[in-house]
């Protein structure tokens, strides 16, 4: 018995250093404003092994013929070819028209297909050469490849500019900041009326917030203020992040006002506020964490599930002050946190632990030792607790 205890203790220990290590790793995504899909016809173009413009069979739909190839070898492929699923299947396709095409493995599938990636037009086809040019460039560089679409946003071809939009979209949103002048103001107010282009508002929100006019500051700051009114959430981490860009405090006096304090927010409201404040203390305002680690606080009273999320921001930032907020969410897990989020928690508990200052400068009441004294109990006690309560109703029914 005892040795089965030491074992999954070290178990449990073994997981909780996993996490202390990846820990620091997050998305270099905006996460705001990435529509689905994620994959971009230019991943499709890098990742193949084989690159071609084939034309269609006008007699029989989907039947292509390579007549060019732009990257890759050929000779051990079949010339003609049966494309299963188009990439970005046109509405009224014509059949004899020549479309660009990357055949390679995918998707954790072991065998090569081939798929769509886009007409070959007056406009797609040189782009496509331009970004098989500059892909080892941009695997040293990544940050050059959005800096690169990001003068595409306004491109008039339909394909170009779809693309372009994607792939700044993925981009981190410390760089995102930087792609102010890529659209007029002008155009991103009237884009944001455009309910066509929905799921591209959070880019277009992100890049208004840019903008030194007042009229788009208003506009801004008055979708908050009507998003918390009418209790709405679509695209608020967006409305959130762009408003705490331009004025942080009256942002932060709003949301301590309107969705910190009152009566309680619908969780989604709270996730969206969540996100911004995550978004500016990793890629924006960084300056700002203190008062994004007291937001943090009062999330977590109210809801304790989210406490993953912040507890990843919070190790990412050497932030310790919530270490006595994050105990009786280990002590009493709400619904839906499993064992891996309560083995991160424990893992800010540890770190917290061993961050806080040496006995002698505890505060004379000893609350803040007793404190610690707490968490490394938990440390100890609450990865064989967990692993016991799965382990213990299979050893009730072996031989």
């Amino acid at each position: 018995m005892n040795r089965k205890r030491t074992a999954l203790a070290r178990m449990g220990l073994l997981v909780l250093a996993a996490l202390l290590l990846g820990a620091g790793s997050r998305s270099h995504g905006c996460l705001i404003c990435l529509p689905i899909p994620t994959t971009s016809s230019a991943d499709y173009l890098l990742d193949s092994d084989l690159v071609v413009i084939a034309r269609e069979d006008p007699g029989a739909p989907y039947w292509l013929r390579i007549v060019k190839v732009l990257k890759g070898d050929a000779s051990g492929v079949e010339r003609e070819f049966f494309l299963e699923g188009p990439l970005q299947p046109a509405p009224s396709p014509n059949r004899n028209r020549e479309v660009i095409c990357a055949y390679g493995s995918r998707e954790g599938r072991s065998q090569p297909e081939w798929a769509r990636v886009g007409d070959a037009d007056i406009a797609f086809t040189p782009l496509v050469d331009e970004i098989l040019k500059r892909g080892q460039q941009w695997k040293a560089k990544p940050k050059e490849r959005a800096s690169f679409f990001a003068e595409y946003l306004g491109h008039r071809d339909q394909q170009v500019r779809a693309l372009a939009h994607l792939e700044v979209a993925r981009a981190p949103y410390d760089q995102i900041r930087g792609f102010s002048g890529a659209l007029s103001p002008e155009e991103l107010r009237s884009s944001l009326q455009n309910s066509r282009l929905t799921d591209w508002h959070p880019l277009y929100i992100l890049l208004l917030a840019q903008s030194d006019e007042d009229i788009d500051h208003q506009l801004i700051a008055g979708k908050v203020r009507a998003a918390a009114e009418a209790g709405r959430n679509l695209h608020l981490a967006a409305w959130l992040t762009g408003w705490i860009e331009f004025d942080s405090d009256a942002a932060f006096d709003f949301l301590q006002g309107n969705y910190l304090s009152g009566p309680a927010r619908d969780a989604a409201e709270i996730r969206a506020l969540s996100l911004a404040l995550s978004v500016h203390g990793n890629r924006g305002h960084q300056y700002l964490r203190p008062r994004i680690t007291q937001a943090y606080q009062k999330i977590l009273e109210r809801h304790p599930a989210m406490a993953t999320g912040i507890v990843t921001d919070l190790m990412a930032w050497e932030q310790w002050d919530l270490a006595e907020a994050i105990v009786p969410i280990i002590s009493d897990p709400p619904p839906g946190l499993d064992q891996a989020s309560l083995l991160q928690l424990q893992a800010y508990l540890r770190q917290a632990a061993e961050k806080s200052p040496a006995p002698g400068a505890l505060p004379e009441s000893g609350s803040r030792r007793v404190l610690l004294l707490i968490l490394l109990a938990l440390l100890i006690a609450i990865p064989v607790r967990l692993s016991l309560r799965r382990w213990k109703p299979g050893r009730a029914v072996s031989p």
